[in-house]
């Protein structure tokens, strides 16, 4: 089992560091150095363990987009703290992503993802709903859930009618933004899922996602936005004034960043993406500045499996060390993903294991199960080291 022994704390940022897939017991030399967080974020993370009450909110590749690794992540941490809702839902179903707690059933709502459609005004997440007249979808979550406080982040024009709402109790809400102006707004609710949500004349309407939490705000939420195949550069493609209206909306305890991968395999300049870290940093303490924030350092991967190593993307070490690099400067906390599966030259070690994919970047649900339950402990572990 992972333990807080995985944490080290380096220079000026709260270093979260595993040391092996199979850790050994901790070592004399390996102390924790604690020069924390600015006091608002740290205050913040240990107010919400203590209340038992936490929000948490990655973002990230296909790594996050497959939703295992977060809800090994938030199985662990709802099992200690309480189960405070499914979280975030993506607007519909986007083919090739998935969510652990939500299904959907849909006629007529169009995916629309900035991965592949740039130039359309994106809110939080980068993925929207449009959709055709007369279109319904209904979303459900898998495991039954309390009654869920729910808010949609959405877009109308002015002639655009109201969306119609119907709960699992057969309760009828009227969804629209407000006021009408093209803009992204957030509307709120309560309801019991399955909801579904009915469209009229609704020629410029979209959804930008639904955040589901339980009314008491008890417990732990865990949500995972991750597009495949997504680079952090591609974040700009998202309407900045309306991602930050709403991060500062859902005002989460603990924001993840888990970017990297495809930023190596594609051998971007490290200096470009450095910059790009550093800045999305800043909008997004502008955005939410009591969330605390953690990087994931990019994990082991391979371009090749030939030779008792395999091949690394050209670029990992580089693009890794950068990450811990921006991690320590800007005070955020790190997690060392690589570490935890052992370090350089483990990636064909846990393929043999059957713990990664034969492709040497993703990984077998049991891998992601082992890795996210490590993350949980690693978080877990947080409030001891303020």
């Amino acid at each position: 089992m992972y333990t807080k022994t995985h944490l080290a704390i380096l220079s000026c940022c709260l270093w979260i560091m595993a040391c092996s897939a199979d850790p050994a017991p901790a070592q004399s030399s390996r102390k924790h150095h604690s020069t924390a967080l600015p006091d608002n974020n740290t205050a913040q993370l240990a107010k919400a363990f203590k209340k038992k009450s936490i929000n948490i909110v990655q973002l990230g590749d296909s790594h996050t987009a497959a939703d295992y690794l977060t809800d090994a992540a938030r199985v662990r941490l709802q099992q200690q703290l309480g189960n405070g809702g499914p979280g975030w839902a993506m607007p519909t179903q986007f083919p090739g992503m998935r969510l652990a707690r939500y299904t959907y059933q849909n006629q007529g709502w169009q995916a629309i993802s900035s991965r592949t459609d740039t130039n359309v005004n994106y809110a939080l997440g980068g993925l929207i709903a449009t959709p055709a007249v007369g279109s319904v979808m209904t979303i459900a979550t898998k495991e039954q859930e309390a009654e869920q406080t729910v808010t949609v982040s959405i877009r109308q024009g002015p002639n655009d009618e109201n969306l119609s709402v119907t709960d699992s109790t057969g309760q009828q809400i009227e969804l629209a933004a407000h006021p009408k102006d093209n803009q992204w707004h957030f509307s709120q609710f309560n309801a019991r899922f399955p909801i579904t949500v009915k469209a009229g004349m609704n020629f410029q309407t979209a959804i930008g996602g639904w955040w589901a939490r339980n009314q008491n705000r008890q417990g732990a939420v865990f949500s995972a936005l991750g597009i495949n195949g997504f680079q952090l550069n591609q974040w700009n493609r998202w309407n900045t004034t309306a991602w930050q209206q709403e991060l500062n909306v859902i005002a989460p305890d603990l924001i993840i960043l888990a970017f990297g991968t495809n930023e190596a395999y594609n051998n971007l300049d490290t200096a470009t993406v450095k910059q790009n870290l550093i800045e999305t940093i800043a909008l997004i303490r502008t955005a939410s500045p009591n969330s605390a924030i953690m990087l994931l350092g990019a994990p082991e991967s391979l371009k090749s499996t030939a030779g008792s190593c395999g091949v690394r993307p050209e670029k990992l070490t580089e693009l890794q060390n950068m990450q811990k690099e921006v991690a320590q400067n800007q005070h955020t906390f790190y997690w060392d993903w690589q570490a935890v599966m052992g370090g350089e030259c483990s990636m064909k070690t846990w393929i043999g294991e059957g713990l990664a994919r034969s492709d040497g970047v993703h990984f077998t649900a049991s891998g992601y199960q082992r890795l996210g339950e490590a993350l949980a402990d690693s978080i877990l572990a947080l409030p001891q080291h303020r």
